[in-house]
């Protein structure tokens, strides 16, 4: 028997399923934002290799612990994100010999796979009620293995995936493999024979991450120009005119550079970040001011810790503050302020 082989993440799926369902359960219940210093501690972590991607993965689905109701969720995020189903999947007559391997939970594909009636799935074995895994992640050379140890005597005709090193072990198995680039389809070995030199490779290495969480990024690139501008006005507050060794000036130089950054922001943030279409701009403007505010306490608490009572480097000290307004002014902008796009 012959199948064709998908990956699902950035292949078929326009985007990371994990992380959108991560962040759809956020916006559903505000009180998870709680659990993100401990994903991020666990995603530096694992990436440097002292903990499993089992393990870090299993602390970012901790969060479905706090919902009783999974399944109803799930069909609600597939409402809402079906249209993140690429064309060239979505057209095709029929998906009777189609298998989906993928690192994705494996609840959270089913529907999925059940509604366009694919041959098989493989996907990682992750419980929807706990977060906890009951075997490995379906990743790499795991996808052959399980698609092997199920149809033994198989043969893959065409396997499709974005991410020629992950899913290397497939693509090489293959009949006909292909890599998918956003809405390209392109051959596989055409692909690699003409791989492009290394700062290409490592652009379009930074353009399929990019295009799988194109708003994340955006508020990265948005936020550390925000963040230019905060220390641009701070440093030329503190060394010409104000002093940061009296608290007042201090303070005085954080309020200055916060009300250039929130200007910068706000415009920022409405048309390229999440590209707002609230007509309303008084009172989204109003909003997001105020959401502001909380990050400015933020980082006039950090600052008086970090330079006042520990009697650190202030410039040191306005980047780490920095580090943490940036995570937060997301995360209350997405949940608080433009919401135009979850609605």
């Amino acid at each position: 028997m012959k199948f064709d082989v998908y990956d699902f993440d950035g292949t078929i799926y326009d985007g990371d399923s994990s992380i959108d369902f991560i962040k759809f359960l956020i916006n559903k219940k505000k009180s998870i934002i709680l659990f993100i210093p401990k994903m991020i501690i666990y995603f530096i972590k694992y990436k440097l290799k002292l903990i499993s991607k089992e393990r870090m993965k299993e602390c970012f689905f901790e969060v479905l612990t706090k919902f009783d109701n999974i399944d109803d969720l799930i069909k609600e995020f597939w409402n809402k994100n079906e249209n993140k189903i690429k064309d060239f999947f979505k057209n095709k007559k029929n998906h009777k010999n189609d298998i989906i391997a993928s690192a994705s939970p494996i609840f959270l594909l089913e529907p999925i796979a059940k509604k366009y009636k694919v041959k098989d799935l493989f996907a990682s074995p992750i419980d929807k009620n706990t977060g906890k895994y009951s075997g490995l992640n379906c990743h790499g050379v795991e996808k052959v293995k399980l698609i092997n140890k199920k149809y033994p005597k198989s043969t893959i005709k065409c396997m499709y995936s974005d991410d020629e090193n992950a899913d290397k072990p497939l693509l090489d198995l293959a009949e006909n493999s292909y890599i998918v680039k956003k809405d390209k389809i392109i051959d596989y070995k055409e692909y690699i024979n003409k791989k492009p030199n290394i700062i290409k490779r490592f652009w379009n290495w930074g353009w399929s991450i990019y295009h799988k969480n194109e708003e994340v990024w955006n508020y990265l690139i948005v936020g550390g120009l925000t963040t230019l501008v905060s220390l641009i006005v701070y440093y030329i507050c503190v060394l010409t005119f104000l002093n940061p060794n009296n608290p007042l000036e201090l303070q005085i130089a954080n309020v200055l550079s916060w009300i250039f950054a929130v200007i910068f922001a706000y415009y920022t943030n409405r048309v390229f970040v999440f590209k707002s279409n609230n007509k309303n701009i008084k009172k989204e403007a109003t909003s997001f001011v105020g959401s502001r505010i909380i990050t400015l306490l933020l980082d006039m608490l950090t600052m008086f810790i970090i330079v006042t009572i520990l009697h650190l480097n202030d410039k040191i000290g306005k980047i780490v503050s920095q580090i943490l307004v940036i995570i937060g002014n997301y995360l209350i902008s997405k949940l608080f302020v433009f919401k135009n796009k979850e609605n």
